[in-house]
C-alpha cells in the first residue's frame, strides 16, 4: 500500500518594517503610525524604568516589539532620527535624535499595540510614547517575540530585585506584581539544589526531562560562604547555563557563582577579586544591548562594589565589560560584565547555540528613583532591566526550531487507516507544555490512538510536556471511512515559549478511499498536494510544517510557521512554504508504514546542527 508522505519545507516570516526599495539595506524601514517608546532623557526622564514594563506587557500580548540600537554609536548617541507625535498629549514632536535604545512597534502592529499603551499610560501618566508622523529608519539590534519567564533566587535579598521589578511593573508568571516569597518562580537553596548532588539537572530550573523552564534566572546577594556550603546550586546554575537562557548576580552573588571552584568561573579562568567603587566610569560596547543607557552612571556601594581579574588573567572572551572604573585597563574596577559561558562566542553574537549568558552588577543595591537625570543612581537599575530582554530566549534568534509532519495512504479499499504524525525539535531552545493535535476529516469515525491520545471533539489529542533539545517522536491514530471519496489529514502543534502561546501546522495528507486503484494522473500517485499553496495550515500543498527559516540577524527575516494562538501571526505564519520543484516535494513510499520519523529527525536535527554551529562560530 503506497503511502503520502511529505517533504521538509522552510517557511519564511517577513517582518513588518523590514528594509524597502531605496533605503538603506542595513537599517529598517519604519512608516508614519509606528510607536516610539524613547528611552532618553529628554522625553523618558521620569517614565524610564515603566517603560520596560509597558515592553514585557506588550511583549505578553503577543505585540513584538523592536530595539532600535544604532550598531555605529559613540555612548549616548543618536539611534535614530523622526519627527512623532505625543501620544497621550497630542503635541507635536519636531525631528528628535533618539538615544538609549528606544523600542519601537511597527505601524503594521499598532492598531494591536495602542490599547495596550493607552492602558498603561492611564496607570502610569509620566511615561512617553510617541507616534512617528513622517517615516523613518532605524537599525534593529534585536526583534523581540517573547515575555521571558523569570525566576529569583530566595537569596535573603531578594527585595532587591523585587524592587527593580516593581518599579517596572513586571509581575511574576501569575501576574503578581508583589514577587512573594511562595511565588512558584521564587526557588530556594533546596529547590535549586534538586534532590542529588549526581544530577544536576534535576532542580526546580528544569523539568523531569531535563530541560529548562525558565528564560531568566538572578541572584542578587547570594553569599561567598553560602555557594561553599552549598555547591549544587552553582552546579546546577552551570547546567543552566548549557542553554539558550540568562543567569544575572549582583553584589556578593557574583563571586558566589563566579568564584566557586570547581563549578564556577562562567567568565574567567580563575574568579574576580573585589575592587573599589569608581567615582568615576568610562562605558565600553555602546552599542551592546546590555549597555543601554542616557546620562550620567553612579556606582553604588556594597561588599563587592567592582571586580578586578588577578595579576595576568584576561577575561574567557573580548568584550565582555560595559563599564570600569575611568583610567583603569578592562579587568580593573570593572562594574558591569557580560558574556556566554566559557566565553564560547563573542558577546555581541545574537545567540551561541545551546549555551547562555551571564550578567554581572557590582554594588549592593542602585536606587529607583526618578528623574533619571537627578539620580544616576538609578541607572544600574536601568542594566538590570536591560538584560531581561536581552537572553537570547526573548528574541527570535531563541525561539525553537520545531518540525512537524502528517502522513496517511494515498489510497484504500478498506475502510479503516492509519494516520501518523511526527514531530521534532532541531533546536537547543525547549519548547513548553507542547500539545499535539490531530484533525479528524468529516465523515470519519475515530477508533484508536497510540500512546494515550484521546478524543477531544473531533481532534486526537497527545499531552507531550516540554519537547527540548532535539527530542523527537511519533504518534498514530486510526479511523473509520464513512464512504468513498478523498479524506484530508492534518495535525497541529500548541506549545509555548516563556509567556507566548504558538501553533505550528503541520501539512495535509490525502487518502483516496474507493473500490478500485486510480488510474495514473487520476489523483492515486502518491502525491499528497491538494492544490493549495503550501503554507502549511490545511490548504497546504503537502509539505511539512517547520518552525525553521532563514535565522538571520535580529530585525531581519526569520523562518518561522508558528503562529501565535489568537491567529496573528505576528511572531510567524502557518507553514512551510518553499517550492521545491513545479509541485513542490510531495514523496511516497511502497511501504506499509509511512517512514517520517527517520528522515524528518534527519533533515531536523540537521537543521539544528547548522543553526548551533552558526551561534558558535
Amino acid at each position: 500500500m503506497a503511502l503520502s508522505t511529505v517533504g521538509l519545507a522552510v517557511g519564511v516570516l517577513v517582518m513588518p518594517g523590514t528594509a524597502n526599495a531605496g533605503g538603506d539595506p542595513q537599517l529598517d524601514q519604519f512608516d508614519v503610525g509606528t510607536l516610539i517608546i524613547p528611552m532618553d532623557t529628554d522625553y523618558q526622564d521620569m517614565g524610564m524604568l515603566r517603560a520596560y514594563g509597558l515592553v514585557y506587557e506588550l511583549l505578553s500580548n503577543d505585540v513584538p516589539v523592536r530595539w532600535a540600537i544604532n550598531d555605529a554609536k559613540a555612548q549616548d548617541g543618536t539611534d535614530f532620527s523622526a519627527a512623532a507625535t505625543d501620544l497621550a498629549t497630542g503635541d507635536p514632536i519636531p525631528m528628535h535624535d533618539y538615544r538609549g535604545g528606544p523600542w519601537v512597534i511597527d505601524a503594521a502592529d499598532a492598531a494591536e499595540a495602542l490599547p495596550i499603551v493607552e492602558a498603561w499610560q492611564q496607570q502610569n501618566p509620566d511615561l512617553a510614547v510617541h507616534e512617528a508622523s513622517v517615516a523613518f529608519e532605524a537599525e534593529v539590534g534585536h526583534y523581540l517575540v517573547v515575555a521571558p519567564t523569570i525566576a529569583m533566587i530566595a537569596d535573603g535579598n531578594q527585595k532587591i530585585a523585587r524592587g527593580y521589578l516593581a518599579a517596572a511593573g513586571i509581575p511574576d508568571s501569575t501576574g503578581d506584581l508583589l514577587w512573594p516569597d511562595d511565588s512558584p518562580d521564587m526557588l530556594d537553596v533546596d529547590e535549586l539544589s534538586g534532590p542529588t548532588e549526581d544530577n544536576h539537572r534535576d532542580g526546580l530550573l528544569f523539568d523531569e526531562d531535563g530541560d529548562p523552564v525558565y528564560c531568566q534566572l538572578m541572584s542578587m546577594h547570594w553569599g561567598v560562604g553560602d555557594a561553599e556550603n552549598d555547591p549544587e546550586v552553582v552546579a546546577e546554575v552551570r547546567e543552566y547555563l548549557n542553554n539558550p537562557v540568562h543567569f544575572f548576580a549582583e553584589c556578593q552573588a557574583v563571586n558566589a557563582f563566579e568564584n566557586l571552584d570547581p563549578h564556577g568561573f562562567f567568565l574567567t579562568p580563575n574568579g574576580f577579586e573585589i575592587g573599589d567603587s569608581p567615582n568615576e566610569v568610562e562605558h565600553f560596547n555602546p552599542s551592546s544591548p546590555y549597555a543601554q543607557l542616557d546620562g550620567l552612571f553612579e556606582a553604588v556601594g556594597g561588599s563587592e562594589p567592582s571586580y578586578s581579574l588577578p595579576m595576568g588573567d584576561d577575561y574567557l572572551a573580548g568584550g565582555i565589560t560595559m563599564i570600569t572604573g575611568a583610567d583603569t585597563p578592562v579587568g580593573v574596577e570593572d562594574v558591569w560584565m557580560t558574556g556566554y559561558l566559557d566565553g564560547t562566542c563573542p558577546p555581541d553574537a545574537p545567540e551561541c547555540g545551546s549555551l547562555g549568558k551571564i550578567s554581572y552588577l557590582g554594588g549592593h543595591q542602585y536606587k529607583t528613583n526618578l528623574p533619571i537625570s537627578d539620580n544616576p543612581d538609578t541607572q544600574g537599575t536601568r542594566l538590570f532591566l536591560n538584560s531581561l530582554f536581552e537572553a537570547p530566549c526573548a528574541t527570535v534568534d531563541g525561539l525553537p526550531t520545531l518540525n512537524l509532519a502528517t502522513a496517511a495512504p494515498d489510497f484504500t479499499m478498506v475502510a479503516q487507516i492509519e494516520v501518523d504524525v511526527t514531530y521534532v525539535n532541531a533546536s537547543a531552545a525547549t519548547a513548553l507544555d507542547a500539545v499535539l493535535r490531530a484533525q479528524l476529516p468529516p465523515n470519519t469515525t475515530f477508533v484508536s490512538a497510540t500512546e494515550g491520545g484521546v478524543l477531544m471533539g473531533d481532534e486526537v489529542v497527545w499531552q507531550l510536556g516540554n519537547l527540548g533539545a532535539d527530542e523527537n517522536g511519533d504518534r498514530s491514530y486510526v479511523i473509520e471511512l464513512a464512504e468513498y471519496g478523498l479524506y484530508d489529514d492534518s495535525s497541529a502543534l500548541d506549545y509555548r515559549v516563556g509567556l507566548n502561546e504558538f501553533t505550528l501546522l503541520s501539512n495535509v495528507a490525502q487518502t483516496l478511499y474507493g473500490d478500485e486503484a486510480p488510474d495514473d494522473g487520476d489523483g492515486g500517485d502518491g502525491d499528497s498536494d491538494t492544490g493549495g499553496d503550501g503554507d502549511g495550515d490545511p490548504a497546504g500543498d503537502g509539505d511539512g510544517g517547520s518552525s525553521a527559516g532563514d535565522s538571520g540577524e535580529d530585525g531581519g527575516e526569520e523562518g518561522a510557521t508558528a503562529e501565535d494562538s489568537a491567529g496573528e501571526g505576528d511572531t510567524g505564519t502557518g507553514g512551510g512554504a518553499a517550492d521545491v520543484g513545479a509541485d513542490g516535494c510531495s514523496c511516497s513510499t511502497e511501504t506499509d508504514h509511512p517512514a517520517p520519523l527517520g528522515w524528518l529527525v534527519a533533515v531536523g536535527l540537521g537543521l539544528g546542527l547548522v543553526r548551533r554551529r552558526g551561534g558558535a562560530a
